[in-house]
């Protein structure tokens, strides 16, 4: 459980690192907003395919287990 959380924790480090590095680019307005977009769906699918493997669904995903 607490190897699960902390690769969440990762996941949505990563996810805020490239939403701000987006706006940091100074990209184009349509290029900032698609990949804003992507980024947090990418994001979202992420979390809730842990949350799904922690209640035991399988989604394919590895999810980390605890005690190795």
């Amino acid at each position: 459980m607490i190897g699960t959380l902390i690769y969440a924790i990762v996941v949505c480090a990563i996810a805020a690192l490239a939403y701000w590095a987006i706006d940091a680019l100074g990209t184009p307005e349509p290029i900032r907003r698609i990949v804003k977009v992507v980024v947090v769906v990418l994001a979202v699918l992420v979390i809730i395919g842990l949350v799904a493997g922690v209640f035991g669904v399988d989604t394919g995903m590895p999810v980390p287990k605890a005690g190795g």
